[in-house]
């Protein structure tokens, strides 16, 4: 050490040494800005920078040694061979490239064996290099030093490879400095492992020559290395605006420029990962009412200028601590850290208050309103998806009760909205899934006792809940969109089961006021009966009058093409909703049925009977046989045979089941029926 210290103080031009060390600092900073670039590039990219950085790596290292070798001074000549000085440059960079490509790669000690590599060429270069000074004396070397030299490169230059390619907040300084040590290193315990004896004093290149070249050595090399890193710092900042543009977008709306869905997970879950010093979160769900009318009236870049204009409303009345977003559509979500009540009461009203005055653009004005749900951190949840939840909970209740004020979760109210909607989304499952059955009820004639048809009844055994009532899934069904898609699959079921039915009874079948309304209801059923072979004249589809109420001119266009093709068109539940005269004559129905409900009080109900007798007297008077439904006691059946049904369904004839009802099993319960209601009457 001792040596090397001397060697540099007592040999060496002090000035041009603090040169080559500030060349040296300066490069290796350069060196590991351009590696940086490696690590973040791929394929061709990749390749260039890994070229790119080998040569401002060689051209450091030898600039570093050809600006200290001038510092040297001895008494003997000194001349340089041109050929051997460029071939030392030439060949740190060769050298270099393979090490830097390793460094870079993800394995666990490929930075230390890189660095290895470039240790190396450090070392070739300069004894490649010091073989180009040419000294008129002779020089002996010790081989001491010169090992140090090159195990100090290897090893420094390793160590400077592997902290690149570690985490920690200084690596970068720390590499530069290790890199610039093992050049330093290097070259001047090198040195000090020369000794020159010198045999003439002659004309050789003079002080102020090698310090002119040095110093130029050095300028030369500082362009060259600082127009690689300039590059480097420019792609690096080039990258990053890209990132930072693209992680914008991800982050944000881009219609209105609120944060989005991803930022506000994002927000929601920092904000629940730190609340020990904000003992209170609200999460808030608004969904905009009357929105669509906007949409449907100017169109939906009417639409889109509203959504940016509420959007400006509601970032300018934010305050610290509050956060709103777009989820999509006409969805938006908030969040406020508050200490006290009036805090969320205050950011509530101020979301509120900007839906108070209209919106007013160059061609139309529009009022808009909000329901907001709001869920309470802690109380109502601690993690986001459960006061996600529950805030969207509360959102449709106050959407149900067409509320402009927010409404609070409630678990008593809000998780029987949970567990409808959780069943929405099973039968949706189950209507891609086909999975539900068909049981059917048989309807018998009053008069002969003979089977007629049987009417096809939905089934559906949930996996978790088991039987599910028609009673609850049908409105569901109507309510979500899937009552179309779902009298598709009773319609063609039922056509296909019938057709393999050993009998050649009717079978009828259900039709929603809404499948009614589907332009495609007369293919679909014609596709029906083409499919199962079912012939049109023994499929029976049942509608009730509120089906044709909606839009009368095409609801009975409908009716008239289907029984055009030989299908027969019941009128069901009559009695109850919208029955009137006016619909009969309008079209002529082949069947009317009796609603449940009045059956259900003939027993006890002078006035139910005169009903029932004056619609049976209607249906004759209009060739449309009555059918009454929900016949369960013998009694009924007698006096609904008195006063001129022609048809009857109910329990007391057959449940609905699977397997069809036999023809003796309805007869046997026809005839015991007047035998029943004789032994009632003695008995009573």
């Amino acid at each position: 050490m001792m040596q090397v210290t001397l060697c540099i103080t007592q040999q060496h031009d002090l000035r041009l040494v603090f040169t080559a060390l500030l060349v040296c600092l300066i490069g290796s900073a350069a060196t590991i800005q351009l590696f940086e670039r490696i690590l973040s590039a791929s394929g061709t990219s990749r390749v260039g920078w890994v070229m790119l950085t080998a040569v401002s790596t060689g051209t450091m290292v030898w600039s570093t040694h050809f600006v200290a070798m001038m510092a040297f001074r001895t008494q003997a000549p000194v001349v340089l061979d041109p050929i051997l000085t460029l071939a030392s440059l030439v060949l740190a960079i060769v050298i270099a490239a393979p090490g830097l490509a390793l460094a870079a790669t993800k394995r666990r000690w490929a930075g230390a064996a890189g660095g290895g590599i470039i240790g190396v060429a450090i070392s070739t270069m300069h004894y490649l290099g010091m073989s180009a000074y040419r000294i008129d004396g002779l020089v002996t070397w010790d081989w001491r030093y010169i090992t140090a030299s090159v195990v100090l490169s290897s090893v420094l230059a390793a160590a400077a490879f592997q902290t690149i390619n570690s985490a920690g907040r200084w690596r970068k300084a720390q590499a530069a400095g290790l890199l610039s040590l093992a050049v330093a290193a290097l070259h001047f315990t090198g040195m000090a492992s020369m000794h020159i004896t010198v045999l003439q004093l002659g004309s050789g290149l003079s002080d102020g020559t090698l310090s002119a070249l040095g110093v130029t050595t050095a300028v030369a090399a500082m362009l060259v290395v600082g127009c690689a890193a300039l590059s480097a710092l420019i792609d690096g900042h080039t990258q990053g605006e890209s990132y930072r543009r693209l992680r914008r977008m991800a982050l944000h709306d881009g219609l209105t420029d609120l944060p989005n869905r991803m930022s506000f997970n994002d927000e929601l879950g920092r904000r629940l990962a730190v609340r020990t010093g904000l003992p209170c979160m609200a999460v808030v769900m608004l969904d905009l009412s009357r929105f669509k009318a906007v949409n449907d009236t100017y169109g939906h870049q009417a639409g889109d200028q509203l959504l940016i204009a509420l959007s400006a409303r509601f970032s300018a009345v934010l305050r610290t601590g509050e956060y709103i977003c777009r989820l999509g559509g006409d969805e938006f979500a908030g969040l406020i850290s508050y200490t006290s009540a009036d805090d969320l009461s205050g950011f509530l009203d101020r979301l509120h208050e900007t839906f108070v005055a209209p919106f007013e653009f160059d061609r139309f004005t529009a009022s808009v309103s909000a329901n907001i749900g709001v869920a309470l951190a802690i109380h109502d949840g601690r993690d986001a998806d459960t006061l996600l939840a529950k805030a969207d909970l509360a959102m449709y209740r106050a959407k149900s009760l067409h509320s402009n004020a927010p409404c609070f979760y409630q678990a008593d109210m809000d998780d029987a909205v949970r567990e409808r909607r959780e069943l929405a989304n099973d039968l949706r499952d189950a209507v891609a899934a086909g999975s539900f059955e068909l049981h059917y009820q048989v309807q018998a004639s009053v008069k002969t006792g003979e089977v007629t048809g049987y009417e096809a009844l939905i089934r559906w055994q949930h996996p978790v809940r088991g039987a599910i009532s028609p009673v609850t899934f049908i409105p569901i069904a109507e309510d979500s969109g899937l009552i179309v898609p779902l009298s598709i699959w009773v319609l063609r079921q039922a056509c296909f089961e019938a057709a393999l039915w050993t009998n050649r009874h009717i079978v009828a079948v259900n039709l929603s006021p809404l499948h009614l309304s589907d332009p495609q209801l007369v293919e679909t059923v014609r596709s029906a009966l083409l499919d199962s072979g079912l012939p049109a004249e023994r499929l029976s589809l049942e509608l009730t009058e509120s089906a044709i109420i909606h839009d009368r001119r095409f609801a009975l266009n409908q009716l008239r093409q289907l029984k055009a093709m030989g299908i027969a068109i019941a009128l069901d539940d009559f009695g109850v909703g919208y029955s009137s005269l006016d619909v009969l004559r309008a079209f002529p129905f082949d069947r009317i049925k009796l609603d449940a409900s009045f059956v259900a009080e003939i027993e006890h109900s002078e006035q139910a009977v005169a009903i029932l007798r004056s619609v049976t007297a209607l249906g004759i008077s209009l060739d449309m046989p009555v059918l009454a439904e929900g016949i369960e006691q013998p009694a009924q059946l007698s006096i609904v045979a008195r006063e001129g049904c022609a048809a009857i369904q109910g329990y007391l004839i057959g449940k609905p089941s699977r397997s069809l009802a036999s023809p003796d099993q309805v007869r046997r319960a026809m005839l015991l029926a007047p035998r029943a209601v004789e032994e009632d009457a003695a008995f009573g």
